[in-house]
């Protein structure tokens, strides 16, 4: 039964007091599902600074904070703080604490709570039919001993041992190599976004950066003093001669960097410049404290080759109407059906070029 001191509500961010961040940042100390830059207050700060419409639903024991989850609404309907830029989502609460994603849905009167990337949610917590599909996650555990982990993935991948001669010929051909672990430029900022939407167009994926709101926040975060509490934007940076080949766009936090948005100048393929960026970063970690590089969910290759830790993360909706649900995960089930089909590649890049805005909705 429901303790009647127990309550629920939805504050928007620039009306949640001081003290209840507080709490908020203390919560996120209790439990290491917490650790990833997208629970961090200064992350929902920055996207309420770049949207203006990030509501906290806050669960209050009589008056005191117990659980924090930032979202947008769109009528009835609720989505992690922003939207499909977040790779990880969940309940903030203290591990003690018996709360449900479905209470609080229920409690706060929505239809559902959407989510791409819920973590630390055990399945049979949830009820039948929330969860469409389980998609692994990928982290680089490297500890206080970079060199040791490049070894090993040295060891296990040729592309990453025969890496340093692709870096040196490109050296010979291009131009001497640069390599910026924490560049603060903006006009690289700048050219960094450009190459990956350039990617986007090429690969025939919604571009992420299609809409003002996300380049506003990329550009907070980066902007955001060095010394600042929270996660900051961090842009890493490999140039051969005066040519930027490859980029990353990252969440940067005590000693944990989220590999957010890497990218790379399709003109230097030829010389790996992505694996070249990503072996620079491991290079330096030990001297700005990294210890553990989270390469967020997906499948992409690159992350099967660099990573030696996995886990998952769910993708569904919380609802407590099991119709919505049971049609929810129909629709979902039949979108990644149509993905395996084997005229899937000529079937999205036509449809791209007819419908340039398909999936801007998961940006809104």
């Amino acid at each position: 039964m429901e303790p009647r001191s127990l309550h629920a509500s939805l504050t928007p961010f620039d009306k949640v007091t001081a003290t209840e961040l507080d709490h908020w940042r203390a919560l996120r100390e209790t439990d290491s599902n917490y650790q990833s830059p997208f629970f961090a207050v200064e992350f929902a700060q920055a996207v309420h600074h770049s949207r203006l419409d990030v509501d906290v639903a806050i669960v209050r024991r009589r008056h005191d904070p117990i659980a924090f989850l930032p979202l947008h609404r769109k009528g009835k309907h609720a989505y992690p703080v922003g939207r499909f830029l977040n790779d990880a989502h969940q309940l903030i609460k203290a591990p003690d604490e018996n709360l449900g994603l479905t209470w609080l849905v229920t409690k706060l009167g929505l239809t559902a709570f959407h989510f791409h990337a819920l973590i630390g949610e055990p399945l049979d917590r949830l009820p039948a039919w929330t969860c469409q599909q389980q998609v692994r996650s990928f982290r680089c555990d490297i500890g206080d001993q970079p060199d040791e982990y490049l070894a090993s993935l040295c060891s296990r991948h040729n592309t990453v041992r025969r890496q340093s001669q692709k870096t040196r010929k490109l050296a010979r051909e291009v131009g001497p190599v640069t390599f910026e672990f924490d560049c603060r430029c903006h006009d690289n900022l700048r050219q960094a976004i450009n190459l990956k939407r350039e990617q986007y167009q090429r690969t025939h994926t919604l571009d992420l950066f299609a809409t003002p709101w996300t380049v506003k926040l990329i550009e907070s975060l980066f902007h955001r003093p060095t010394d600042s509490r929270g996660p900051r934007g961090i842009l890493s940076t490999l140039f051969a001669g005066d040519q930027m080949v490859a980029a990353h766009f990252g969440l940067w936090e005590a000693d944990r960097l989220h590999y957010w948005f890497p990218a790379y100048d399709p003109a230097f393929s030829k010389y790996s410049p992505g694996t070249a960026l990503f072996v620079s970063i491991l290079q330096q970690a030990g001297q700005h404290r990294v210890r553990c590089i989270d390469m967020g969910y997906g499948e992409q290759p690159y992350k099967r080759k660099q990573t030696d830790s996995t886990g998952v993360v769910s993708q569904g909706c919380v609802s407590p109407s099991l119709a919505y649900r049971v049609l929810n995960c129909g629709r979902n089930r039949a979108i990644q059906a149509s993905k395996s089909l084997p005229m899937r590649q000529p079937l999205k890049r036509i449809g791209r070029t007819i419908w340039p805005s398909a999936g801007h909705s998961k940006l809104q």
